[in-house]
């Protein structure tokens, strides 16, 4: 139908570029978090190397957490670059 004042259409599509907005401020969060667990990683690793090249021994719980953290953020933040600026 048409209307003097237009077509009824954003009306319609408000709630869905509502949710779209939503979920875009979602992800970008999930992903600043995931850098953020990245470089915690990145620095428990470094400093781990570093303890052990000066003649400490291993200490496999920042190995294990390290690996965790490596897990948990490499695949969204590959999953979030291919989406946002490939797909």
């Amino acid at each position: 139908m048409y209307s003097p004042g237009g077509c009824g259409c954003a009306l319609l599509l408000a709630p869905v570029m509502a949710a779209a907005v939503g979920i875009a401020a979602l992800s970008l969060g999930l992903a600043a978090l995931a850098i953020i667990l990245l470089i915690v990683a990145l620095v428990l690793s470094a400093r781990e190397i570093k303890r052990v090249r000066a003649g400490g021994s291993v200490r496999t719980g920042i190995i294990a957490a390290a690996t965790v953290l490596y897990i948990l953020s490499l695949p969204y933040l590959g999953l979030f670059i291919w989406f946002w600026f490939f797909d």
